[in-house]
């Protein structure tokens, strides 16, 4: 696993971005199908694993890393996939699960961020957040691209639960996340950044909401 925090996420292989875009969609329509946002490398189960070892994990260390994988990364794969069958179940949508792609060779975390939220854009309708997806940079970032969407109408932003997820509630969640993170000593400097965009587009409702 490659390691990458950069806000906005950059990629340097817009050639593979591309050509997997084409291949959603050839069975997406625009704006047509739900994304579950999951916690994959990093949530409230990495919060908790590095509270518990009470020091920064060293992922270069094989059995550091091997722990990762058995404490954080396998968990939460396994839970993102009993949402998902859960939802297969119940929306009549195209569904996707971005815990479903393999690792490919050479790609960091911003190259799969800029995937994703190019995903967003242009084939969701609705974006299921899983709990505890606040404590991930890549899920904020998720909720990010959701509310600068330009590609016709924004998706819709819902809980687990299928509950409505307003801008405001997602704010004040990933606030929350950020308060826990720092006590935590984990870096929480992109979710920072996160938050002030997301700041930013709640300030016109809320100048809106006073005249």
């Amino acid at each position: 696993m490659i390691m990458g925090n950069t806000f906005p996420p950059r990629t340097s292989r817009e050639g593979e971005v591309h050509a997997l875009l084409n291949i959603l969609g050839s069975v997406i329509p625009d704006g047509s199908a739900v994304y579950v946002s999951a916690p994959i490398t990093s949530g409230k189960r990495l919060a908790n694993w590095v509270r518990l070892r009470n020091m920064e994990p060293d992922l270069s260390h094989p059995e550091t890393y091997q722990e990762f994988l058995r404490e954080v990364l396998e968990p939460n794969c396994e839970h993102a996939k009993a949402i998902v069958a859960k939802l297969r179940e119940t929306v009549p949508k195209a569904l996707v699960d971005p815990t479903r792609l393999e690792d490919i060779d050479g790609w960091t975390q911003d190259d799969y961020r800029y995937l994703w939220g190019r995903v967003i854009q242009q084939y969701i309708e609705t974006v299921v957040f899983i709990d505890g997806w606040q404590y991930s940079n890549g899920c904020c970032y998720e909720f990010l691209v959701c509310y600068q969407s330009s590609v016709g109408k924004s998706p819709t932003t819902v809980s687990e639960s299928l509950k409505p997820l307003t801008l405001e509630a997602g704010i004040a969640l990933i606030h929350k996340a950020i308060r826990e993170l720092k006590s935590s000593n984990l870096s929480v400097a992109f979710l920072e950044q996160v938050a002030e965009e997301l700041a930013i587009k709640a300030a016109p409702a809320e100048e809106y909401a006073k005249q």
